[in-house]
């Protein structure tokens, strides 16, 4: 989900060692599996005495877990393989994550996430400066500002800046790259500087967090909305749904996905506390989906076959949300627990899917 801009260097460094590659990004999947129990115990899906060695702990962070322990490594891992440079990055977001769910050692959590973001931040400064600096790399480099605030926050137990702070990081980092994209189209007069507008709202909507966090809530949803609007309207996703192979599958998946960043921003601005899962499962979870199929080959050389399989996951995915946003308007512990099953079999569903495209592709 991280864009390369063009190199300037005339020496080019060796690729990252696959086996460290292989070791950071077994340590993502580590704090996506310990954020998914937290949250399944949370929803009722799964006893209490499943959700790690720090029991409810981890359960009251697993938010954390899933953003800066998951997110944030798998972001930087990303951007560490773009630029062959800066693995320490998501090594240390994926030690902090485990430092907190299995020794309860938050504090060192917090501070290990706080340096990856610093390291994160220096590595797109590196980029702008050695290679290109550009309007969609800004962005991108505004989101890990972002979850600097939003580990810093964390640090310092404010949760509302933190979360807040955690959404901004995956929604920058998702809108500078698809923004790099839409300079092969031509946008008609007034769509770039509407997109700058809205990046800078967000971006004070971050800020604001810290010291009024009902209005940046409502600042954020409110613009998020137009986000959502922008992308449906100008990404090059509408042109691509017909594609063959994998980027019609992309191209679905960020559509689908713009579609809930909408639907969260309206639940948000309607006083839901669901919008937040509705932004991070629905909206980022489907740019996840649209885009592993072309990072797997660059962090692991694997080249899965395409499959149009690829899409049932996202379509649970969609289905035990909308579950979900139904069990949290009624109050339904049985939907809501219901709910967290489907998330599950979305994901493993999603892991299969890809393991045999992979086995067909090689």
């Amino acid at each position: 989900m991280v864009s390369t801009p063009p190199t300037r260097a005339a020496a080019t460094p060796a690729p990252l060692p696959r086996w460290a590659l292989a070791a950071v990004a077994l340590l993502a999947v580590l704090n996506l599996v310990a954020a998914v129990g937290g949250g399944l115990v949370r929803l009722g899906t799964l006893p209490a005495g499943v959700a790690g060695p720090t029991g409810p702990q981890a359960v009251a962070t697993h938010g954390a877990l899933l953003m800066a322990g998951f997110f944030g490594t798998l972001i930087a891992l990303e951007r560490a393989v773009a630029l062959r440079r800066g693995l320490w990055v998501p090594l240390l977001s994926g030690l902090g994550g485990l430092a907190g769910w299995v020794l309860g050692a938050w504090s060192l959590a917090g501070l290990l996430w706080v340096l990856s973001a610093l390291g994160l931040a220096g590595l797109y400064a590196w980029a702008g400066w050695r290679r290109a600096m550009s309007l969609p790399l800004a962005i991108e480099a505004s989101g890990a500002l972002a979850l600097l605030m939003a580990n810093l926050a964390f640090a310092l137990h404010r949760p509302e800046a933190a979360r807040l702070g955690w959404s901004a990081f995956l929604v920058l980092t998702i809108a500078g790259e698809r923004r790099e994209l839409t300079r092969l189209l031509r946008l008609p007069p007034g769509a770039a500087p509407a997109f700058v507008l809205l990046w800078a709202g967000l971006l004070l909507a971050v800020g604001l967090s810290l010291f009024q966090p009902a209005a940046a809530f409502a600042l954020w949803w409110g613009l998020s909305v137009a986000l959502s609007g922008w992308l449906l309207r100008f990404d090059l996703a509408r042109h691509q749904w017909r594609a063959r192979g994998w980027a019609g599958h992309t191209a679905i998946c960020l559509t689908v996905g713009y579609v809930w960043l909408a639907l969260a921003s309206v639940a948000g601005l309607a006083g839901l506390s669901v919008a937040w899962h509705l932004l991070w499962l629905g909206f980022v979870m489907a740019m996840v989906f649209g885009h592993a199929p072309i990072m797997l080959p660059a962090l692991a050389g694997w080249r899965p076959q395409p499959t149009r399989a690829a899409l049932w996951p996202l379509a649970l995915l969609g289905l035990s949300l909308l579950l979900r946003l139904w069990g949290s308007l009624v109050a339904s512990a049985p939907l809501l627990a219901l709910a967290g099953a489907g998330h599950v079999l979305a994901l493993l569903l999603f892991a299969a899917v890809m393991a045999r495209a992979v086995r067909r592709g090689t």
